[in-house]
C-alpha cells in the first residue's frame, strides 16, 4: 500500500464507502453528484499513477488504488439534498440548495468579518453587505464546494461555519504573513502569529503526500511556524 493509498484510507471514503455510508445505493448517489446537488470527490485517482482534484489538477502519485475518493462529512449534505427534493422536487432542488448555501454562508462570512477578519470586498464598514463582492465570492466557493475542494482542505466541513472559517483563517494568515514570505516579526507579532496558525492548523486537512509540497499546510503552518519560533528564540 503505498503512501497515497494510506492517507485516502485514513481520511476519505471511495465511491463505494460513500453511497454505503448515505445508505444509498452507489448510482443514486453518483446522480446527485451528477446534478449538482452533493459534492464531488475530493480526490480521483487514475491509472494508480495520477492524483486529480479541483484545487491542484493532476500530479504524479507514485502508485495508489484508482477511485473516487470524498470526505465524509458528505454524508451530511446528501441528508441535506434528499430532504430538499423531498420539499421542492428534484428539479427545484439544486436551485433550493445553492440559496441555502449561499445565505448560510454570507451570514459565516458576517460573523468572521466582525470577530475574525475584516473581508472588505464584501462588506463595508458598517457591516452592510456589498452585493457585488458577495456576489463574486460566493460563485467561487460554490464552484470548489461543488468540485470537492473543501473536502481536500477543510478539517471538518460540515457546514457553511465551518468551511468559512478556515477560508477566512487562512485569507488572514495569507495577508499577515505575505503568503509565508515575511520573516521579521515583533515579539508580541510572532505569539499572535503563532496562535493564528494553531487555529488555522486545526481548521485546515493535513493534505496528501502528493500535494503536501505545494500546500498551504506546508506553507503556512509548518514552514512559516518554524521560521517564526526560531526568530523567538534568536
Amino acid at each position: 500500500m503505498s503512501e497515497l493509498d494510506v492517507y485516502l484510507s485514513q481520511y476519505f471514503f471511495d465511491t463505494e464507502q460513500m453511497a454505503n455510508a448515505s445508505q444509498l445505493p452507489v448510482v443514486q448517489f453518483l446522480a446527485l453528484v451528477r446534478e449538482g446537488l452533493v459534492p464531488g470527490p475530493a480526490y480521483v485517482v487514475t491509472n494508480g499513477a495520477t492524483l486529480k482534484s479541483y484545487v491542484f489538477g493532476e500530479l504524479p502519485t507514485g502508485g495508489a488504488k484508482d477511485g473516487s475518493y470524498f470526505h465524509p462529512a458528505t454524508t451530511v449534505w446528501v441528508e441535506r439534498a434528499l430532504q430538499t427534493i423531498a420539499k421542492v422536487g428534484r428539479e427545484q432542488a439544486g436551485v433550493a440548495l445553492r440559496a441555502r448555501f449561499a445565505e448560510q454562508m454570507q451570514s459565516a462570512l458576517a460573523e468572521l468579518n466582525g470577530s475574525t477578519w475584516r473581508l472588505p470586498d464584501c462588506f463595508a464598514d458598517d457591516g452592510s453587505v456589498i452585493a457585488e463582492g458577495i456576489a463574486k465570492r460566493m460563485q467561487s466557493i460554490w464552484a470548489h464546494f461543488l468540485h470537492g475542494t473543501f473536502g481536500l482542505c477543510v478539517a471538518d466541513p460540515v457546514s457553511e461555519a465551518a468551511i468559512a472559517r478556515k477560508e477566512v483563517l487562512q485569507e488572514k494568515l495569507t495577508v499577515l504573513s505575505a503568503n509565508g514570505t515575511r520573516f521579521v516579526y515583533s515579539a508580541d507579532e510572532a505569539l499572535v502569529m503563532l496562535d493564528l496558525i494553531d487555529a488555522f492548523a486545526e481548521s485546515a486537512m493535513p493534505f496528501s503526500p502528493v500535494e503536501y509540497p505545494v500546500s498551504s499546510r506546508k506553507r503556512l503552518v509548518d514552514d512559516l511556524a518554524a521560521r517564526i519560533r526560531v526568530g523567538l528564540a534568536a
